[in-house]
């Protein structure tokens, strides 16, 4: 089982996590969030969607979000496996 980790706002996170997490491609999601650390100091803080999922079935999990946020009217920001 891989993870797809995408970065977007708290709400995307949320809306997409409901629209997507009873898929047949989908194992598991869960979300994460933290803040960035800059000199010292506390940055904004970021979100992400987690999606567990089979690798060989990459190009169908990714085509399943992308298809997903356009009919939220969402966009998220970096996605990469992990």
């Amino acid at each position: 089982m891989s993870r797809l980790i995408i970065t977007a706002e708290e709400s995307v996170c949320d809306a997409l996590e409901q629209h997507i997490k009873e898929h047949p491609l989908v194992e598991h999601t869960f979300q994460n969030s933290g803040f960035w650390y800059s000199n010292g100091e506390t940055g904004p803080e970021w979100f992400t969607l987690t999606i567990e999922a089979d690798y060989s079935k990459k190009d169908e999990v990714e085509s399943l979000v992308d298809t997903a946020l356009k009919e939220l009217g969402k966009s998220a920001g970096n996605r990469f496996w992990g």
